[in-house]
């Protein structure tokens, strides 16, 4: 199962950053895109993007509310808004594209992390998969329970005094002996036990 992410944000420093942890927490980063237009060619053919981390307001007067409103009515995804904006006004326009949230930004590694623990444990509860028992140790419990609060690889090593390939290897074993495909497949399971 193929579960692609794909960002939307125009200040490339942020949206590299975003990906690099993403890519580092082991999620399938399909693209950045800089503005609507390259946005919308990730719907031009499969896998379509099952999650979308969308800014607001993009530069040339694109409005990712806009674009993420249209695209949700011929597509099936789910969507994080991050945005400088609180105003009432831009959260009641986010609020009925019904995404899993809304980081105004700055935000932390952790708060996105656990955004997308949220995004996907709703994904995988729409794709209807089946409760599954996990073959966990008990230091590969506490990784995937360290994974579910948020926390990234680097702040897991540190947290329980391992090395990060460390965790890297556990992840990875934990996958395989349990017949998953991702980890977000094993949080989503885990929080069901």
């Amino acid at each position: 199962m193929v579960l692609p992410v794909v960002i939307l944000e125009d200040e490339i420093l942020i949206a590299e950053s975003i990906s690099g942890l993403l890519a580092e927490e082991s999620y399938q980063v399909a693209g950045i895109a800089a503005d609507c237009d390259e946005f919308v060619r990730f719907f031009e053919k499969p896998p379509f993007p099952v999650l979308v981390i969308c800014d607001i307001n993009l530069k040339g007067g694109d409005n990712g509310i806009r674009i993420i409103s249209a695209l949700k009515k011929k597509y099936d995804f789910e969507v994080i808004f991050l945005t400088g904006r609180s105003d009432s006004q831009t959260v009641q326009q986010a609020i009925d594209t019904q995404p899993v949230t809304y980081l105004v930004k700055p935000f932390s590694d952790r708060q996105l992390l656990v955004a997308m623990q949220m995004a996907f444990h709703k994904i995988l509860q729409k794709q209807q998969e089946e409760s599954k028992a996990l073959d966990l140790s008990t230091r590969e419990l506490e990784i995937a329970r360290l994974v579910s609060q948020g926390y990234s690889l680097r702040e897991i090593a540190r947290t329980l005094f391992i090395s990060a390939e460390t965790v890297r290897t556990h992840r990875k074993n934990m996958l395989q002996r349990n017949n998953l495909r991702s980890f977000s497949q094993l949080i989503f399971f885990l929080n069901q036990s």
